[in-house]
């Protein structure tokens, strides 16, 4: 397997265990861990702020998966991988890290920050497709 494909897997993966962090942050107020288990059909009041951003954080790396996912696995098919797509590829593995972590801490422009350097990441991808169409 590529160290592409290995990006991918670990995005995957990091994206999974952000589920964590919200259910840790509902279980520390009362009857969160039996909201947990039952059909949340309530909103359970009184979690900390840091569970709406751990939530937030989650959705965020959710959402950009697919097109990291549908960009890679492009680049993975097409031959257009390389040492420029493996290197985009482990900042954005970082810069996604980071996010969530900056994201969950609540530091507001730092969270932009990393968030925009793994958009530019994913451009790299992106513009490496292209040169190699346009190559062959």
């Amino acid at each position: 397997m590529s160290p592409d494909l290995w990006i991918l897997v670990a995005l995957a993966v990091l994206t999974e265990l952000l589920t964590l962090p919200p259910l840790a942050a509902r279980c520390t107020v009362p009857g969160g861990v039996k909201w947990i288990f039952y059909n949340r059909d309530t909103t359970l009041e009184g979690v900390p702020p840091l569970g709406g951003r751990a939530i937030r954080a989650h959705s965020n790396l959710a959402d950009n998966l697919a097109i990291y996912a549908a960009v890679i696995l492009v680049a993975h098919v097409t031959g257009a991988v390389n040492g420029t797509t493996q290197i985009a590829g482990i900042v954005l593995l970082i810069a996604r890290l980071l996010h969530a972590m900056i994201y969950i801490r609540g530091i507001p422009y730092l969270r932009t920050a990393a968030f925009a350097t793994g958009q530019v990441a994913m451009l790299v991808y992106v513009w490496q497709i292209v040169v190699h169409f346009n190559a062959h």
